[in-house]
């Protein structure tokens, strides 16, 4: 089973999720590491700009396929929406997250100034407030739309504390692991 953990970019998935998982016992992977691992390569850029995206999601479905045989939950840190362009964004395939085999999904938000700033800090200086934005907005709606059409819980956490998101992943584990009894 599959826990995605979704958020912008600069929202704190890794930061906070990563920690988590280690102190659970769960097996975490950034969706862009599993990519890298299964490709032998980066088809992204440091603006977050995307090609290749049909072979990243195959690379991607195969690799967390592949981490999952020994039955242990994986935690993936990803997004529902990437970034084709500035101001262009492509919304994932629902089909993907089914072939992700996912239980549940957590949605990690921080205020746009914030995810500028943390952007910017990175050296990202291809955003602006405007598209962050409208990036979050179809993040939300993206992935709320996703977890109805699979019939997943959502679980929502604005700024959340790596405690907040701990227990949520402990509990959302929990949840998945008794409903695929």
């Amino acid at each position: 089973m599959t826990i995605f953990v979704a958020g912008v970019h600069g929202a704190g998935k890794t930061f906070a999720t990563k920690p988590a998982c280690q102190k659970l016992g769960l097996l975490h992977a950034t969706a862009s590491q599993l990519i890298k691992e299964e490709r032998g390569q980066a088809t992204w850029d440091g603006a977050k700009m995307v090609s290749d995206v049909d072979q990243n999601q195959a690379a991607l479905i195969s690799a967390a396929r592949r981490v999952r045989e020994n039955g242990a939950t994986l935690v993936i840190d990803g997004h529902f929406v990437l970034r084709r362009a500035p101001g262009i964004h492509e919304r994932l395939p629902v089909d993907v997250f089914r072939a992700l085999e996912c239980s549940s999904v957590l949605l990690i938000r921080s205020p746009v100034p914030v995810l500028l700033k943390r952007l910017h800090a990175r050296q990202d200086m291809s955003w602006t407030e405007a598209e962050l934005s409208e990036f979050s907005m179809a993040e939300d709606a993206h992935s709320a739309e996703v977890a109805e059409v699979l019939g997943i819980p959502l679980k929502i956490l604005d700024s959340p504390s790596a405690h907040e998101v701990e227990t949520w992943l402990e509990r959302l584990s929990k949840d998945a692991g008794a409903s695929s009894r």
